[in-house]
């Protein structure tokens, strides 16, 4: 079997990774498109883990090769302020492209709910080229050298909004603002006030919780929460009026009686998804114990458990950010979620922000713009540890804190 064979099943796996993930990957539908049996693929290969496996090495080299063209074409180039935002959201804007195939493969890995070792070391390999490349081109500015691990952490998550929403104004502004307030609080800078943030905020419209005022053993409650949990584990694409009425033992009619169609439920197990699994202090409610004057210590203790990976079950930045990763890869194929998309990007941090009390130390500056650096951070950060299996340590989360957020003056 020749190593051009390979190559050619390999980009046009690819191809189809990028318009409908691993999920809907067979190896069937692989060999019609390239006009070979399964049976060659599976001499080539393996099986189909290890052509994922094969796929994703091809899309980490043509990543290493973006990464390494795009920084060489501003080798020399000052890392101040208005340069380095320009270049993060031109960044943002090419590896949502069409072209991008491989940037399509990052992200079906990194949404993989059980990678084996293998991907978690490919995805480990992965993150550290993409710090790298960014760590070497800043490490030329003195200011912003610590820059790259939170960087490109945040990215993580804003890749995906980019996906869905890049060229949309409303997003382009709020998403300049908030990395480039990152860039701002590297370079010792003052920021500026929240402006597009407060503006969406003022002209946004949250929804109801889809549980409230049901019944606990309502039929609307137990087919919301079926499909909070398929999406929560498989993603927006996993749940079907069969998969629900399945693992409900009903009918795939009962869907129907309660919503007008299935967009309509599905958009409402989404938000349930979100107001279910939302911790307390985040939903503006206190837990008995909670310390009137909160500590470093104190806030460890609450953020630890929202970024948990094992067999305990993950976190809720974890299960949150995977969630609107999945929404994100959704809205790429349907324009109709966009909407919904915004309303999670645009008060990214917002929770944070406006529910500090009794969890974050007076100590820290907690401004609208520093918890979505922080919300942004955390989330990126939650994925990349799920993907890698490598939990993010106490000491991590307080580093991290300092280093996005900031001490306040005396």
């Amino acid at each position: 079997m020749s190593s051009g064979d390979a190559q050619r099943i390999i980009d046009a796996a690819i191809e189809m990774v990028a318009l409908q993930g691993f999920r809907r990957l067979t190896l069937r539908d692989l060999a019609q498109a390239v006009g070979k049996s399964t049976t060659v693929i599976v001499n080539l290969f393996g099986s189909k883990s290890g052509l994922i496996l094969a796929i994703g090495e091809a899309a980490l080299e043509r990543d290493a090769r973006f990464h390494a063209s795009f920084f060489a074409s501003v080798g020399g180039l000052q890392a101040s302020r208005d340069n380095l935002l320009t270049l993060i959201m031109l960044y943002l804007r090419l590896r949502a492209g069409k072209d991008a195939e491989f940037v399509r493969v990052w992200e079906a890995l990194l949404l993989d709910a059980e990678p084996d070792a293998a991907r978690r070391d490919l995805i480990g390999r992965w993150e550290a080229m993409r710090e790298h490349a960014w760590r070497d081109y800043l490490a030329a500015s003195s200011r912003t050298g610590d820059l790259a691990g939170s960087l490109t952490a945040c990215l993580v998550i804003e890749q995906f909004y980019a996906g869905a929403l890049s060229g949309r104004p409303d997003y382009e502004v709020i998403c300049t603002e908030g990395l480039g307030s990152l860039i701002d609080h590297s370079l010792g800078l003052r920021n500026e006030s929240a402006s597009a943030t407060f503006w969406y905020r003022d002209h946004l419209v949250l929804p109801r919780a889809p549980a409230e005022d049901l019944d606990a053993d309502s039929m609307r409650l137990k087919l919301l929460d079926i499909a909070a949990d398929q999406i929560l584990t498989g993603g927006v694409a996993s749940v079907t009026n069969r998969s629900v009425s399945l693992v409900a033992g009903t009918s795939t009619s009962t869907i129907a009686y309660h919503w007008p169609d299935m967009r309509h439920f599905v958009v409402d197990a989404v938000w349930h998804s979100v107001f279910r699994e939302l911790p307390q202090y985040l939903a503006g409610r206190r837990t008995d114990g909670d310390p009137s004057a909160p500590t470093i210590e104190s806030w460890q203790r609450i953020m630890a458990p929202t970024l948990s990976i094992g067999p305990r079950g993950e976190g809720f930045y974890i299960k949150y950010a995977r969630l609107i990763a999945s929404i994100c890869l959704e809205a790429r194929q349907d324009p109709a979620l966009q909407d919904l998309v915004m309303v999670l990007r645009g008060p990214e941090g917002g929770g944070t922000f406006y529910n500090s009390a009794g969890v974050w130390p007076r100590t820290f500056d907690l401004t609208r713009l520093a918890a979505t650096r922080f919300a942004l951070w955390i989330k990126g950060r939650g994925l990349i540890a799920a993907a890698t299996g490598v939990p993010i340590s106490g000491d991590d989360l307080k580093e991290a804190a300092g280093r996005l957020v900031g001490r306040a003056e005396a």
